[in-house]
């Protein structure tokens, strides 16, 4: 072998050194992004969405049973208000007082995590279960100002809380999502 060709294959084998460095660090640095990318996706969703809402669902339950537990009406019924069962004057008062005071506000924050994170949400499809949650506190407002005016001919929402399906939703999301997360944490 001559100098030149000497010198060439050098070259040669620099170059191939190089752009094997390059492709192995470019690789190495683009699955390094993709991951960040998405833990912080799923440190967002957990965040913005499914925790908040998670804890709120979980509060707002615990706070209805302990209601039902204190203020349960005295016509022994399974609901507070239904078909052929009569609610006295004074259990309308306090459902009027809990439901302004405290499950409103609770709705209030679901509507706005719902509302503010749709970004989120890993499907094109929103659940059902978040649009009736919606149509509900929605439809509660009605109910609300009708209250304001002395008008306490309505106490309910023409639709039921899906509490049953929003649990159902969300619980496994948020349990998905942060056993996501460890794994993303992990590598």
């Amino acid at each position: 072998m001559d100098e030149t060709t000497i010198a060439l294959s050098g070259l040669a084998v620099s170059i191939l050194v190089a752009s094997t460095g390059w492709l192995v660090a470019y690789t190495s640095k683009r699955k390094h992004d993709s991951r960040l990318a998405q833990l912080d996706r799923v440190n967002r969703q957990l965040r913005e969405l499914y925790g908040p809402l998670y804890i709120g669902l979980e509060a707002a339950n615990r706070t209805w049973n302990s209601f039902w537990e204190n203020y349960k009406p005295s016509h022994g019924e399974d609901y507070y208000f239904g078909p052929s069962v009569e609610v006295t004057d004074d259990e309308k008062r306090v459902w009027r007082i809990w439901l302004e005071n405290v499950f409103e506000p609770m709705n209030a924050k679901a509507e706005a995590i719902l509302t503010n994170s749709i970004d989120l949400f890993d499907s094109d499809e929103i659940p059902d279960a978040f649009i009736d949650a919606l149509a509900h506190i929605a439809a509660y407002r009605a109910v609300l100002a009708q209250w304001k005016e002395s008008d306490f001919s309505e106490h309910t929402s023409v639709n039921n809380w899906p509490r049953e399906e929003l649990i159902a939703i969300v619980k496994p999301a948020y349990d998905e999502l942060r056993e996501r997360q460890r794994e993303l944490l992990d590598t």
